[in-house]
């Protein structure tokens, strides 16, 4: 297994390793790589980045918590910065107290959870990678938080958007019952599309990118959908942020259908689209007292 490369992209569009070489030099095929202290391909820890002083403060282990056969994907923040909530593929969420360390694994039983439709790119399916005609699912993947810190919104890959109040989230750090039973307080909220990614602004309209129709949709607070834009360049835009000056960033991995699920042949290309909205004051990277990068690896 190559090192992992998690880089800064500069003003000057060069790069450089974040936070350092050490962390991005993990090999399978070296005995003497720590994976407990670098970063992995496998989705298996969170680790806090403090971006004051750029060196790694908060690691948190998840392996028995996150489902064996698939990995952990998006994290995002309580309007306190206290709880992070991190979505797992396998069809459930994980709610992690970042004081503590201490995190439940919900959702396991709910149907909003789950991939009840295979994953669609650019008209078909995505090909799956148990035998020939088997097609790719994703359960629950990409989670917002409203700005207020009110809801939690979580869709799996291939689409339907629910939402739960985050106080009914929260709890289930401490209630038991609550933990078994959340998905009974889930709410439909917006029929999406096969989605890569998504991200919310300062006025909770969330964005989704569509990678079969490559496209960005808007979904206003309302739950109403439109598509903002469509562009052949968007081949699978995923981890969408959106600046201060009101651009919307969009990462195109240049993900295609192979013989496997799906394979990223490149370039990749990052571009920006003008909207009327600042990003939201729950910022995906920045809790409170002490702004950190957050990456699952």
């Amino acid at each position: 297994m190559a090192a992992p490369q998690i880089v800064e992209l500069r003003d000057d569009n060069s790069t450089v390793l974040y936070p350092n070489t050490e962390w991005n030099s993990y090999n399978s095929s070296d005995p003497k790589s720590i994976p407990l202290t670098t970063f992995v391909n496998v989705d298996a820890k969170l680790v806090g980045v403090n971006l004051t002083t750029n060196a790694v403060d908060k690691l948190y282990y998840l392996d028995d918590t996150q489902a064996i056969d698939r990995g952990l994907d998006d994290v995002r923040f309580s309007a306190s910065g206290e709880i992070a909530y991190l979505s797992d593929i396998a069809g459930a969420l994980i709610v992690l107290n970042l004081t503590t360390g201490h995190n439940v694994r919900v959702l396991t039983n709910s149907t909003t959870a789950e991939a009840l439709f295979p994953i669609m790119y650019n008209g078909t399916l995505v090909p799956g990678s148990v035998g020939p005609g088997s097609v790719s699912t994703a359960g629950l993947d990409q989670i917002e938080v409203s700005p207020d810190g009110t809801y939690l919104y979580y869709q799996p890959c291939n689409g339907g958007m629910h939402r739960i109040k985050t106080s009914y989230v929260d709890s289930v750090l401490t209630n038991a019952t609550m933990a078994a039973t959340l998905g009974a307080y889930a709410e439909p909220f917006a029929l999406t599309p096969s989605t890569g990614g998504t991200t919310i602004d300062a006025d909770g309209n969330i964005y989704a990118s569509d990678t079969n129709m490559l496209a960005i949709w808007k979904i206003t607070p309302s739950g109403h959908c439109s598509i903002l834009f469509h562009s052949d360049k968007l081949l699978w835009t995923d981890l969408m942020w959106i600046t201060a000056d009101k651009k919307l960033w969009l990462p195109a991995f240049q993900m295609r259908p192979g013989g496997d699920g799906l394979m990223a042949t490149g370039p990749n290309y990052i571009f920006t689209y003008s909207i009327n909205a600042g990003p939201s004051p729950i910022d995906h990277v920045e809790l409170v007292g002490n702004p950190r990068l957050v990456v699952c690896t």
